[in-house]
């Protein structure tokens, strides 16, 4: 047996559910596996019976104004030190056998002064072994005055911009190792790289190529959390679902609830489910019968039952749970990673991608349409949830990390 030790990022789900999958399939074998983090989501950790240590983590605020940016500058050397510190300190009280994370570039310091084995979960886009598009994103401070260009002076310039930021965002951790006597890193990009690197997700919709022999693309992780389908959303009675879920801030969720319940709101045949998580509320006007606001509700229970179409803000989960039921998406991005997600979905036939920034009323009502409307939409998620099929990521990632 070993022992586990895992660090979601326990602000958002995105974060914590595919750690919570690993850890179920470690435990099953027989592993003993350890939570540590803060955040709202750590009762999911706790409601599914792993220990849970308590650690420092980022103000959750100032973290999703720099994502909502697309910047990866979150940290400052001060902030580096005190990660370092807590982690170490729990590393050498745990003594794990293997430490995992999911995007938490300050581990992989510990890890290394700790010489403990360290797995990374990854999404595709975020890595260099990505081959699909990767555009300035419109969230980006830049975009404002790049995205205008041609594309044939886009592509090039984007692709010197994200070299020279993965650099630039490398630069406190940098500060932190020089501290200690450290060889310094070329790019954040490194610190998404662990002694097992984990991508997670299907080469079908991001194209990857050049994986060595520590990265594995082990598919889509996903875990649903076990609730009671609330009493007020009840059977599809022959009505077509729009589900809404919008990620673990929401930014967008009153304005997306409100367009819905003016497209569908008292239209029979039809019923909208938005959910929040139990993280935010909906604060706008009062909403017809058919416009249900809920917490937290089990995904697949929504997505299984007459579901027309999703509506999401691109995050990874969000889309495979979506397409693992043949439901195609509509999406407003909010970060850089969601834009790309988005473009993939749009550039595969599999859904409509809109600008959060420029898009409004007309638009979304246009795409919303178009996606329910037009059946090739299903039919190619249907195809695409028959691919998603043949992976089984929880399993192998888990095969991973136990043999580190």
């Amino acid at each position: 047996m070993k022992t586990i030790l895992m660090f979601p990022y326990a602000h958002h789900l995105g974060g914590t559910q595919p750690l919570i999958a690993i850890g179920e399939a470690l435990r099953a074998a027989g592993h003993r596996v350890v939570f540590a983090g803060r955040g709202q989501c750590m009762r999911f950790v706790e409601a599914d019976g792993f220990d849970a240590e308590d650690l420092i983590e980022l103000d959750s605020c100032r973290a999703v104004a720099h994502f909502n940016r697309s910047n990866l500058d979150y940290h400052t050397p001060d902030s580096v030190a005190a990660f370092v510190d807590a982690e170490c300190a729990l590393i050498g009280r745990i003594a794990p056998d293997a430490v995992v994370d999911l995007h938490r570039p300050t581990l992989g310091l510990s890890a290394r002064l700790m010489r403990t084995p360290r797995a990374v979960l990854c999404n595709t886009v975020l890595t260099r072994y990505y081959r699909g598009e990767r555009l300035l994103p419109e969230s980006h401070p830049l975009a404002a005055w790049v995205r205008p260009l041609p594309q044939r002076w886009l592509r090039p310039l984007s692709h010197w911009a994200e070299r020279q930021l993965f650099r630039a965002w490398a630069r406190p951790y940098n500060a932190f190792l020089r501290t200690r006597g450290q060889a310094p890193i070329d790019s954040l990009q490194d610190l998404f790289e662990g002694d097992a690197t984990i991508l997670m997700d299907a080469r079908e919709l991001m194209p990857m190529d050049g994986l060595p022999g520590h990265v594995h693309a082990v598919g889509p992780l996903l875990h649903e959390s076990a609730a009671a389908l609330p009493a007020a959303i009840g059977g599809t009675a022959g009505r077509r679902t729009l589900f809404v879920y919008l990620g673990s801030y929401g930014e967008q969720f009153t304005r997306v609830v409100g367009y819905l319940a003016r497209l569908f709101g008292g239209r029979d045949g039809y019923r909208v489910i938005a959910a929040t998580g139990g993280l935010y509320g909906y604060a706008g006007a009062p909403l017809p019968d058919n416009v249900v606001v809920t917490d937290y509700v089990p995904a697949s229970a929504v997505l299984a039952d007459g579901c027309a179409a999703m509506v999401t803000h691109g995050g990874r989960g969000s889309i495979y749970s979506a397409l693992g039921h043949g439901v195609p998406l509509i999406g407003l991005p909010n970060q850089g990673e969601q834009e790309w997600n988005l473009a993939a979905i749009e550039r595969l036939g599999l859904g409509r991608r809109l600008s959060t920034r420029h898009d409004g009323y007309a638009a979304f009502a246009e795409a919303v349409s178009a996606v329910i409307d037009d059946a090739g939409y299903r039919e190619r998620a249907v195809r695409f949830a028959q691919l998603l099929a043949g992976y089984d990521g929880a399993a192998t990632a888990a095969r991973v990390v136990a043999a580190l």
